[in-house]
């Protein structure tokens, strides 16, 4: 039995090892088949294809090439941004002011050049630029020429903050005692030192003759200005004006002209009625860095045009339009293998909106050459020691909207010169010289302000043409009555110890009048009794309901509020105890426009409004902003505001007004010969102002003038003045063509003027306020 269970035992584990050699070989035979299945070929060809695009791809992400591919395929540095056409202006009838040319220009794109190949190429650009009468853009000149020697065209002191600029060349500035070399950072006032010193810095090399390495120091400079720029991608704009025959060129040999970018820019255009109404349209130019910083997250760029002053200013955001994107080609120092970017998309830029004004350019035009001219007679027939007529302002206004018909300033200005200095027209640049107060123009500059929109911007004593709200405060007060508003005129007249005199009549004054009266004749001492009696608080309260010594809110750039006289404007800008105080002889000044009444014409001119209607409105120059889908974007008009006078008093005044044209029953008016036969039935009101300067400097007194028209029914106002103008009476004229023209009248021009005395103000000077 024993031995049968070790046999049996035997005999099974002979039989387990035969079963493990069985098993062991079934498992090589299915390994075989396994991996000479052809799925798993096939399946491991494709991993290991896997890991070498893996390892390709990685080596490519860490090589210069693929830094090259990643910056100019993303969009970054192989794309700019391409400025939009700006809005058109058109004024009220339809007629263009502005508009926008289009033209190509060059830009030049890193294309990864040396600077031999880039000198190279700068060069010949440069003599295809002169060849095809291109513009050059170079910055270089406005600092640095070579005509034919070398030369700098500003003073040492500009070059040297120039040259010590750390965004440009950061120089070493000194005093003496350094002996400067074109190879050492310090500051070179030497010209030519300076032209060595650039052409080490450019690597240009000794091939070049002295006028080659100029021609390329222009293009590299202007590459330089913007080089961090330029450098990640960002084409600089080195020609403009190029003509579509180069444009073709450059794009046929790509390959041969390596960076060089074609695109379109857009000039302002100002037709030859926008320079009458300069002041109101205002002009563009480069935004300064100031500018940039606010407008730069509304995509705007460093080098984009936008409205400096007026309209184009205050209407920027609707006028500027949007921005593209453009991508563009280059051919890199690879050469035809090297990277070519696909020209595969894009934005385009958005035409801005269109902006009509409430301007009427044929009226704007006469009442500017109507102001030059009377100022230009006046200079000429000028035969006293005094200075007359220099310069002047006008506004008419409907008075039931607002809308400026009308708003000129002179000395004006062409915007079209802004455009043209930056293609070299020398007379544009020259005048914008002028404008600026650049240079040898200072001083002429800082007395004619041709871009000073005197009819917002300055202010003016109003003299007699705030009489009419002396009167209103009067009347409103019950100080006066339309049936009881007799006062004398006498001789002397004493307010707490200062005389004043009547200027028609300086000895035994007009005796009694009423108000048709004093108006006509423009009385002071009539005004000034009338104000005293009705106290400076009620007169300064309904000045403010006229909107005087307030802004108007009208849409344009830079007006001021004026001052209107008041017990506390004295106490906040006077420096004594007693200049502080308020005396019946203020209240006597102010109430003929002469103290601290100062408004602007705009102010007046609404003013006018308010009496011809009883109502405040709100001035606006833009009509309306029209989208390119015809949709309205913006609108002008605001409703008026109703001043509140009583119908008795404000008729009152507007008959005693009305005087002023027609005289009375008693009195001629100081106007009266004006307006012989003149065919527009005008109320109106003429005032000789005080300067405060017309015996230090020997200039004549401001004239001003303000109407409404026609008497009943009326549709415009319009307010005036002439800078040292003499008599506001002698003014009239200038209101009379620009009314006739509205009106569409014609009239004998021929007229009988006042002599000058001369006149200082709405009294003579060796009768004004004197002690007693």
């Amino acid at each position: 039995m024993a031995r049968n269970l070790t046999e049996d035992y035997g005999a099974f584990d002979h039989n387990a090892e035969k079963g493990n050699r069985n098993d062991a070989g079934s498992l090589l035979k299915r390994a075989f088949v396994f991996l000479t299945n052809r799925y798993l070929v096939l399946g491991a060809g494709f991993v290991i294809f896997g890991i070498v695009i893996l390892i390709m791809t990685a080596k490519l992400q860490f090589s210069g090439y693929q830094n090259t591919l990643s910056e100019s395929s993303s969009g970054v540095i192989r794309q700019y941004t391409s400025e939009a056409p700006r809005g058109d202006i058109y004024d009220s009838k339809g007629v263009l002011l502005a508009s926008t040319t289009e033209y190509n220009s060059v830009m030049i794109a890193n294309a990864y050049l040396d600077d031999a190949a880039l000198n190279s190429l700068c060069l010949e650009l440069s003599y295809l630029f002169d060849e095809y009468h291109c513009i050059h853009v170079a910055d270089l000149d406005q600092y640095f020429v070579l005509d034919p020697q070398a030369r700098f065209v500003k003073d040492e002191k500009k070059i040297r903050l120039w040259q010590t600029d750390t965004n440009l060349f950061g120089l070493k500035d000194y005093s003496s005692g350094v002996i400067v070399t074109f190879s050492d950072d310090y500051v070179k006032t030497d010209p030519n030192v300076f032209f060595l010193y650039l052409r080490r810095k450019f690597d240009i090399d000794n091939t070049y003759s002295i006028e080659e390495a100029y021609r390329i120091m222009r293009i590299r400079y202007q590459i330089f200005t913007d080089n961090w720029a330029f450098v990640k991608g960002t084409p600089v704009k080195i020609a403009t004006d190029v003509p579509d025959e180069l444009i073709r060129i450059f794009e046929e040999q790509n390959y041969h002209y390596m960076g060089i970018v074609a695109g379109k820019e857009y000039a302002r255009n100002y037709t030859s009625e926008a320079i009458y109404a300069s002041h109101v349209l205002g002009y563009v130019g480069k935004i300064s860095s100031v500018t940039y910083q606010d407008l730069a997250p509304f995509g705007y760029t460093s080098d984009a045009v936008v409205g400096k002053s007026g309209v184009e200013s205050q209407m920027e955001r609707y006028l500027h339009g949007s921005s593209g994107i453009t991508p563009y080609s280059i051919w890199t120092m690879n050469g035809e293998e090297g990277l070519f970017v696909p020209h595969s998309y894009g934005v385009e830029p958005e035409e801005g909106a269109t902006v009509y004004l409430t301007i009427d350019s044929r009226i704007q035009e006469i009442g500017t050459q109507a102001l030059k001219e009377y100022i230009i007679e006046a200079r000429q027939k000028n035969q006293s020691e005094f200075k007359a007529a220099s310069a002047g302002a006008f506004v008419m206004m409907n008075v039931n909207t607002g809308a400026v018909i009308a708003m000129a300033s002179y000395p004006n200005y062409d915007p079209n010169d802004f455009v043209l200095q930056n293609y070299g027209d020398e007379q544009a640049i020259v005048q914008v010289k002028y404008y600026l107060g650049i240079d040898e123009y200072e001083e002429v500059t800082a007395v004619d302000l041709p871009l000073w929109n005197r009819a917002i911007m300055s202010m003016y004593a109003p003299g007699s043409t705030f009489k009419p709200c002396t009167a209103l405060a009067a009347l409103e007060n019950g100080k006066i009555t339309p049936t009881s508003d007799w006062l004398r005129c006498d001789g002397p007249y004493d307010v707490d110890g200062w005389v004043f005199r009547c200027l028609e009549r300086p000895e035994d004054g007009h005796g009694e009048m009423n108000l048709d009266d004093a108006m006509a004749q423009s009385c002071n001492i009539y005004f000034m009794k009338l104000g005293i009696m009705t106290g400076i608080d009620n007169i300064s309260a309904m000045a403010k309901r006229f909107g005087l010594g307030v802004k108007s809110g009208i849409d344009l750039p830079g007006e001021i509020s004026g001052v209107m006289s008041s017990r506390e404007y004295k106490r906040l800008t006077r420096q004594s105890v007693y200049d502080k105080t308020w005396f019946p002889t203020n209240t006597a000044q102010a109430s003929i426009g002469q103290f601290d009444n100062c408004f602007t014409i705009l102010q007046l001119c609404r003013y006018t409004c308010g009496i011809a209607t009883n109502k405040l409105c709100t001035p606006y120059v833009v009509d309306k902003v029209v989208a390119s889908d015809g949709s309205i974007l913006y609108q002008g008009q605001r409703e008026s505001e109703d001043i509140g006078i009583s119908e008795e008093s404000i008729e009152a005044v507007r008959d005693a007004m009305y005087c002023v044209k027609t005289g009375t029953s008693r009195f001629n008016s100081s106007a009266h010969a004006q307006f012989n036969n003149y065919p527009v039935e005008m109320v109106c009101k003429t005032g000789t102002a005080e300067t405060g300067f017309e015996d230090s400097r020997k200039e004549f007194s401001n004239g001003l003038f303000i109407c409404y028209a026609p008497k009943d029914n009326p549709e415009v106002a319009l307010a005036l003045v002439v800078e040292k103008g003499e008599w506001g009476s002698s003014t009239v004229e200038i209101a009379k063509k620009i009314m006739a023209a509205y009106f569409n009248k014609q009239f004998d021009s021929t007229v009988t003027l006042y002599e000058p005395n001369p006149i200082f103000g709405d009294y003579l000077r060796n009768v004004n306020a004197t002690a007693a």
